[in-house]
């Protein structure tokens, strides 16, 4: 016990020698718990929206047409397809005059097409899709009129603007007979269609221009723009352009229907014995059931010559169906619906240059 006693004594001791004093003017390090660091800052990346598809509405067209890259008729062709065909609607432009389409084949997989050759259910509703307009005076297309490389028949034909189309005007020509319009094919981006069937606002101011499109002088004189037909101004006789139609390539197709297209119009140029000698139209009439369908013709022209005028079926003019001439403006023919039929203009025979512009319009009485 003594000598526990004595350990017990050593210990104390021992711890007491091992303490540490303060000793003035000493900083003594005071152990504390780490500081959390503030986090760092990163990305937070929300969920994406959800991405809402248009379910494509189905149409079905009423005769061939050209899918286009824009809702212009100016814009390029993408491709054609069928009188007959379904296709897919995403959305229509602010016209309403367009429809946008799913189209494989182009390179957003979508392309335009004119909407009134399209066949849709009356309860679809077809979303507006916004598309850019120029900020200058438009016009309406009344009829289908050839876009021009000058103010005159006589220049080069760069295409065709379907009736109901908008075109952005840029200028008229002196006698205001002509007006240069936005048309992307064309080169310069420029072409001229006759004033005759543009219908514009009376107001609309326009600069004149001479036939390269350059601008005239300030306060040269010209006539007031039209606000409704005007007479069509000839230019010196000359060969009408090669367009390149043919019985097996008409210029146009045209199926017509009950619920779709019911009337079309087709203004063309031909002469001879040089330049264009003859145009073909393709249509198809219908009827309410099976049997005769009632087709209505008129054709007026201008120019220094007449045509002649011929109805074709299975690779051959036909006979006893009538006639047609300039002048007409309705001529009644009995048809079978369904039928293909080929329309085939020629100028009537003459001792020197014919050249005749003329506009056919063609309508299905049911």
């Amino acid at each position: 016990m003594k000598r526990f006693g004595l350990f017990l004594t050593a210990l104390a001791l021992f711890l007491s020698a091992c303490g540490t004093s303060k000793t003035p003017g000493t900083v003594t390090a005071t152990a504390s718990m780490p500081t959390a660091e503030p986090p760092t800052a990163t990305n937070t990346f929300l969920p994406p929206r959800p991405t809402i598809t248009p379910i494509p509405i189905e149409g079905t067209l009423t005769t061939q047409v050209n899918v286009r890259s824009g809702p212009d008729v100016g814009t390029a062709s993408l491709g054609l397809l069928n009188s007959g065909e379904k296709v897919r609607i995403l959305s229509k432009d602010a016209t309403g005059g367009w429809y946008r389409i799913v189209y494989p084949p182009a390179s957003l997989d979508s392309g335009w097409v004119a909407s009134r050759f399209v066949q849709v259910g009356a309860d679809m509703t077809i979303p507006v899709e916004a598309t850019p307009t120029s900020s200058g005076p438009t016009g309406l297309v009344m009829q289908k009129l050839n876009v021009r490389s000058g103010p005159g028949t006589t220049f080069n034909s760069l295409g065709m603007l379907d009736a109901n189309s908008v075109v952005s005007l840029t200028g008229k020509n002196r006698s205001a007979s002509w007006f240069q319009i936005e048309y992307a094919s064309a080169p310069g981006g420029r072409g001229w269609v006759t004033a005759q069937y543009i219908q514009l606002d009376p107001s609309a101011e326009l600069p004149v221009l001479d036939d390269y499109g350059t601008p005239l002088p300030p306060g040269t004189a010209v006539a007031n723009t039209p606000s409704g037909p005007v007479p069509t101004v000839m230019a010196t006789v000359g060969p009408a352009p090669l367009d390149g139609d043919s019985s097996s390539n008409p210029a146009a197709r045209v199926v017509f229907s009950s619920g779709g297209t019911r009337q079309f119009t087709y203004s063309g140029q031909v002469s001879a014995p040089d330049g264009d000698t003859e145009d073909w139209i393709e249509f198809t009439p219908f009827a309410v059931g099976a049997g005769q369908a009632r087709m209505h013709f008129g054709l007026s022209c201008s120019g220094n010559g007449q045509l002649t005028v011929e109805l074709w079926q299975g690779g051959s003019a036909l006979s006893g169906w009538g006639s047609l001439a300039c002048g007409e403006t309705d001529q009644a023919v009995s048809l079978q619906a369904g039928q293909p039929y080929l329309i085939h203009l020629m100028p009537a025979a003459g001792p020197s240059l014919r050249l005749v512009s003329y506009v056919l319009t063609a309508w299905n009485q049911p």
